[in-house]
Protein backbone atom coordinates (compact mmCIF):
# COMPACT_ATOMS: atom_id res chain seq x y z
CA UNK A 1 0.00 0.00 0.00
CA UNK A 2 2.29 1.90 0.91
CA UNK A 3 4.56 1.49 -2.14
CA UNK A 4 2.01 2.35 -4.30
CA UNK A 5 1.03 5.61 -2.54
CA UNK A 6 5.03 6.51 -3.39
CA UNK A 7 4.51 5.52 -7.04
CA UNK A 8 0.86 7.25 -7.73
CA UNK A 9 2.93 10.58 -5.68
CA UNK A 10 6.34 10.04 -8.53
CA UNK A 11 3.37 9.52 -11.61
CA UNK A 12 1.72 12.84 -10.30
CA UNK A 13 4.92 14.78 -9.69
CA UNK A 14 6.47 13.91 -13.17
CA UNK A 15 3.40 14.73 -14.69
CA UNK A 16 3.13 18.25 -13.02
CA UNK A 17 7.02 19.36 -14.24
CA UNK A 18 6.58 17.94 -17.20
CA UNK A 19 3.50 20.64 -17.50
CA UNK A 20 5.91 23.34 -16.54
CA UNK A 21 7.09 26.43 -19.18
CA UNK A 22 10.21 25.69 -20.86
CA UNK A 23 12.98 28.25 -21.68
CA UNK A 24 13.19 28.60 -25.36
CA UNK A 25 16.96 29.97 -24.60
CA UNK A 26 20.23 27.84 -24.26
CA UNK A 27 20.97 28.81 -20.41
CA UNK A 28 18.55 26.68 -17.97
CA UNK A 29 20.92 25.09 -16.17
CA UNK A 30 23.76 26.12 -13.65
CA UNK A 31 25.99 24.78 -10.94
CA UNK A 32 27.41 26.52 -8.51
CA UNK A 33 29.84 27.13 -5.58
CA UNK A 34 29.57 29.12 -2.39
CA UNK A 35 33.23 30.96 -2.22
CA UNK A 36 32.11 32.15 1.64
CA UNK A 37 31.21 28.38 2.80
CA UNK A 38 34.53 27.65 1.87
CA UNK A 39 36.38 30.34 3.60
CA UNK A 40 34.41 28.36 6.94
CA UNK A 41 35.84 24.56 5.75
CA UNK A 42 31.95 23.79 4.46
CA UNK A 43 31.64 21.96 1.54
CA UNK A 44 28.87 23.26 -0.53
CA UNK A 45 27.43 22.23 -3.95
CA UNK A 46 24.69 23.53 -5.80
CA UNK A 47 22.44 22.73 -8.95
CA UNK A 48 20.00 25.47 -10.49
CA UNK A 49 17.19 25.02 -13.13
CA UNK A 50 15.34 27.74 -14.99
CA UNK A 51 11.89 26.51 -15.16
CA UNK A 52 10.83 29.72 -17.39
CA UNK A 53 12.20 33.13 -17.91
CA UNK A 54 11.71 34.34 -14.54
CA UNK A 55 11.41 31.71 -12.40
CA UNK A 56 14.52 29.08 -11.46
CA UNK A 57 14.72 25.94 -8.90
CA UNK A 58 17.65 25.42 -6.57
CA UNK A 59 19.31 22.58 -4.35
CA UNK A 60 22.29 23.05 -2.37
CA UNK A 61 23.94 21.29 -0.39
CA UNK A 62 26.31 21.75 2.85
CA UNK A 63 28.78 19.83 4.95
CA UNK A 64 31.43 20.53 7.66
CA UNK A 65 33.43 17.82 8.69
CA UNK A 66 35.44 19.99 10.97
CA UNK A 67 35.32 17.74 14.69
CA UNK A 68 38.57 17.72 17.19
CA UNK A 69 38.72 17.31 20.71
CA UNK A 70 38.08 21.18 21.37
CA UNK A 71 35.84 22.24 18.97
CA UNK A 72 33.09 20.69 17.13
CA UNK A 73 31.77 22.73 13.86
CA UNK A 74 30.36 18.80 12.20
CA UNK A 75 26.76 19.64 10.61
CA UNK A 76 24.77 18.72 7.32
CA UNK A 77 22.61 20.67 5.65
CA UNK A 78 20.38 20.64 2.45
CA UNK A 79 18.46 23.58 1.11
CA UNK A 80 15.17 23.60 -1.49
CA UNK A 81 14.27 26.73 -3.07
CA UNK A 82 12.85 28.85 -5.61
CA UNK A 83 13.85 32.12 -7.23
CA UNK A 84 12.23 35.27 -8.87
CA UNK A 85 14.13 36.89 -11.03
CA UNK A 86 12.82 40.46 -12.23
CA UNK A 87 15.36 40.56 -15.30
CA UNK A 88 15.40 36.47 -16.54
CA UNK A 89 17.18 33.99 -14.60
CA UNK A 90 20.84 34.03 -13.78
CA UNK A 91 21.10 37.87 -14.53
CA UNK A 92 20.14 40.79 -12.08
CA UNK A 93 18.40 41.11 -9.06
CA UNK A 94 15.89 37.93 -7.45
CA UNK A 95 13.83 37.31 -4.49
CA UNK A 96 14.43 33.37 -2.89
CA UNK A 97 12.54 31.44 -0.97
CA UNK A 98 13.72 27.98 0.56
CA UNK A 99 13.06 25.05 3.24
CA UNK A 100 16.10 23.87 4.93
CA UNK A 101 16.95 21.37 6.79
CA UNK A 102 20.12 21.22 9.09
CA UNK A 103 21.90 18.89 11.58
CA UNK A 104 24.39 19.61 14.02
CA UNK A 105 26.95 18.81 16.65
CA UNK A 106 28.52 22.12 17.32
CA UNK A 107 30.45 22.96 20.48
CA UNK A 108 33.72 23.44 22.52
CA UNK A 109 35.18 21.76 25.42
CA UNK A 110 32.76 23.27 28.08
CA UNK A 111 29.55 22.68 26.29
CA UNK A 112 27.94 20.96 23.23
CA UNK A 113 24.62 21.16 21.03
CA UNK A 114 23.70 18.13 18.94
CA UNK A 115 20.15 17.97 16.82
CA UNK A 116 18.58 19.23 13.92
CA UNK A 117 16.50 22.35 12.66
CA UNK A 118 14.04 22.73 9.98
CA UNK A 119 12.71 25.46 8.98
CA UNK A 120 11.85 28.24 5.81
CA UNK A 121 13.10 31.82 4.98
CA UNK A 122 13.62 34.27 2.12
CA UNK A 123 15.98 36.04 0.50
CA UNK A 124 17.60 38.91 -2.22
CA UNK A 125 20.42 38.71 -4.20
CA UNK A 126 22.11 39.72 -7.34
CA UNK A 127 23.67 38.24 -10.22
CA UNK A 128 26.08 39.28 -12.72
CA UNK A 129 27.38 38.00 -16.03
CA UNK A 130 30.78 37.52 -16.09
CA UNK A 131 30.95 35.66 -19.43
CA UNK A 132 28.46 33.57 -21.35
CA UNK A 133 28.98 30.35 -19.26
CA UNK A 134 30.28 31.78 -15.50
CA UNK A 135 28.46 34.49 -13.06
CA UNK A 136 29.04 35.63 -9.46
CA UNK A 137 25.72 36.04 -7.16
CA UNK A 138 25.95 37.33 -4.36
CA UNK A 139 22.61 36.49 -1.71
CA UNK A 140 21.33 37.44 1.88
CA UNK A 141 18.92 35.69 3.95
CA UNK A 142 16.54 35.28 7.00
CA UNK A 143 14.21 32.36 8.26
CA UNK A 144 12.50 30.91 10.97
CA UNK A 145 13.86 27.64 12.08
CA UNK A 146 11.77 24.62 14.40
CA UNK A 147 15.30 23.36 16.21
CA UNK A 148 15.74 20.43 18.58
CA UNK A 149 18.93 19.79 20.15
CA UNK A 150 20.57 18.55 23.68
CA UNK A 151 23.01 20.31 25.35
CA UNK A 152 25.56 18.80 27.43
CA UNK A 153 29.01 19.53 29.54
CA UNK A 154 31.41 17.28 27.81
CA UNK A 155 33.97 17.53 30.56
CA UNK A 156 31.86 15.93 33.17
CA UNK A 157 33.33 12.09 33.69
CA UNK A 158 32.05 8.68 33.69
CA UNK A 159 31.09 8.38 37.53
CA UNK A 160 29.94 11.75 37.63
CA UNK A 161 26.53 13.14 37.65
CA UNK A 162 25.63 14.74 34.25
CA UNK A 163 22.67 17.11 33.50
CA UNK A 164 21.63 16.92 29.87
CA UNK A 165 19.26 19.57 28.72
CA UNK A 166 16.20 19.09 25.52
CA UNK A 167 15.60 22.18 23.98
CA UNK A 168 12.54 22.74 21.38
CA UNK A 169 12.38 25.93 20.22
CA UNK A 170 11.25 28.86 17.69
CA UNK A 171 14.35 30.68 16.42
CA UNK A 172 14.97 33.70 13.69
CA UNK A 173 18.17 32.93 11.95
CA UNK A 174 20.16 33.86 8.82
CA UNK A 175 19.79 31.37 6.59
CA UNK A 176 21.73 32.22 3.60
CA UNK A 177 25.03 34.69 2.92
CA UNK A 178 26.38 33.55 0.09
CA UNK A 179 28.72 34.81 -2.57
CA UNK A 180 28.84 31.88 -5.33
CA UNK A 181 30.16 31.17 -8.55
CA UNK A 182 27.88 29.32 -11.46
CA UNK A 183 28.83 27.32 -14.51
CA UNK A 184 26.07 27.96 -16.75
CA UNK A 185 25.18 25.36 -19.18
Amino acid sequence: MKTKRIFITAVLLLAALWGVPRRAAAQIFAVRANALAACGATLNAGAEAALTDNWSLELSGYWNPVQTASLSMNFHAVQLGGRYWFYESFVGRFLGQHLTYVGYDLGSRTKRYKGHACGLGVSYGYAWMLSKRWNVAVEAGVGLYRTKDTRRDPTVGDWDDEYIYHYRRWTLAPTKLEVSFSYIF
